[in-house]
């Protein structure tokens, strides 16, 4: 296994930088389901650093793998949790645009079937696009939303310049190898005065300083974890103005909560099968389990 080191997203630098989390994977780690959104927690994660002169999280050294490969052949395997989801990413949509409405153009990075994009034509999006890598899901995206999506990474070609009022991206971020470049293009598909707006993890919240390297968020899926501070830096080194950054509540599943729960796998296997596992998957709460939305727009 070849190991390389990795930098700072935000100040680019290598090394300086303090140990948080050892590492903990071996070559079973990087499979299709290792690399499949919403999987059931393996806790296989590189070692985790925090750079000291940012804050930020970073996996660091990370293996030399073919991400693009693995994200094309992943599943979607979360269809019983999408209306949770569809619910909590409206809401902080139209919460990073007000005082405006939703209208225009959106973009979608990494969208799964495109289970957003249906919602955003329902808040009042006339034009929708998404990109997404995996084969499988975009297969499974809804017959009038499937011809508005593309399947592919994100790359400079693969959007139009300015074209777009918003462009999303619902925990999407932590994967990134290089999310200062990404962002950068989705500001670049920006129209003017346009508004990037992201769901993603807060390393900093209560749930992952309970659980530390348990939590299901030290993954190794997982390139860089941000907080509040975090990823208002980032956004400003990628050239958004008027950033906002605020915490959000998911509408989950008993089912699903088990299933993030630090408990043997065996157990979970037990709970999640048979009658238990259906009665599970129907009773839902809104929980605050330590996610964060943040927003900041293309300068006018």
């Amino acid at each position: 296994m070849n190991f390389v080191p990795t930098r700072c997203a935000i100040c680019g630098t290598s090394g300086n930088s303090e140990k948080i989390f050892d590492q903990n994977i071996d070559e079973a780690a990087f499979s299709t389901e290792v690399f499949s959104a919403r999987r059931l927690p393996d806790r296989r994660s590189y070692q985790w650093v925090r750079c000291k002169a940012c804050g930020l999280l970073r996996s660091d050294p990370v293996l030399e793998v073919d991400l693009d490969s693995l994200y094309e052949k992943s599943t979607f395997d979360y269809n019983s949790e999408v209306d949770g989801l569809k619910r909590a990413y409206s809401s902080i949509t139209l919460r990073a645009l007000k005082p405006e409405r939703a209208s225009g153009a959106i973009l979608e990075i990494g969208g799964g079937n495109g289970f957003f994009l249906e919602i955003a034509k329902e808040i009042g999006f006339t034009k929708i696009a998404g990109v997404e890598p995996s084969v499988d899901a975009v297969a499974a995206a809804r017959e009038d939303i499937k011809p508005f999506m593309i399947v592919d990474m994100l790359r400079m070609d693969s959007v139009p310049t300015e074209s777009f009022d918003v462009v999303s991206m619902f925990h999407v971020m932590d994967h990134l190898p290089d999310p200062l470049s990404t962002i950068k293009i989705c500001r670049s598909a920006l129209k003017p005065g346009g508004t990037f707006v992201v769901a993603v993890h807060n390393s900093r919240s209560w749930s992952a300083k309970l659980m530390k390297s348990h939590s299901p968020i030290v993954d190794v899926e997982h390139t860089y974890l941000y907080d509040k501070k975090t990823v208002k830096k980032l956004f400003e080194t990628a050239g958004l103005v008027d950033i906002r950054v605020g915490s959000y509540w998911n509408l989950y599943s008993l089912a699903y909560l088990i299933h993030l729960v630090p408990i043997p796998r065996v157990i979970k296997l037990a709970l999640l099968k048979g009658k238990l596992g259906k009665i599970l998957r129907v009773v839902r709460l809104s929980v605050p389990l330590g996610n964060m939305w943040a927003s900041g727009k293309r300068p006018s």
